[in-house]
């Protein structure tokens, strides 16, 4: 679910914080204000339904912005998180377009894996959608 519940200020914030130039800030920004949709009905279109989060559908700079949103959880969770050990290596998550696993070792490191998750979703609006 996370494309479609990635927060619109969250997409801005990540572009600020990661020092992207003001002025594709600024057109970043103008995309993804004051969009609204309609639905057709019976009885005609009804009045415009305001949509503040999720990225657009079939924009090809949808899948950039959405991992810009989801690298400082990468980040926190190879920090802090308890990931599988194998050959000297850690590895905690694995990410490709929407989709995400978690990894650990045992159940306790998972749980803790679970708890960043679930604080970063709070935070950032983001949804999961448990087991696909």
């Amino acid at each position: 679910k996370g494309f479609d519940t990635v927060c619109h200020q969250h997409i801005i914030a990540g572009l600020v914080q990661r020092g992207v130039d003001s002025h594709v800030i600024h057109l970043v920004g103008e995309m993804y204000r004051d969009i609204v949709t309609y639905i057709v009905t019976k009885n005609g279109k009804t009045d415009p339904i305001k949509i503040c989060s999720g990225v657009k559908q079939g924009d090809p700079m949808s899948l950039v912005l959405f991992n810009l949103v989801l690298d400082p959880l990468l980040c926190k969770l190879e920090a802090d998180g308890e990931g599988f050990h194998h050959g000297g290596f850690t590895l905690t998550a694995m990410a490709f377009a929407g989709d995400l696993v978690l990894l650990s070792d045992s159940w306790e490191g998972m749980c803790s894996n679970m708890e960043i998750l679930e604080t970063f979703c709070e935070c950032t609006g983001l949804r999961t959608q448990g087991e696909k």
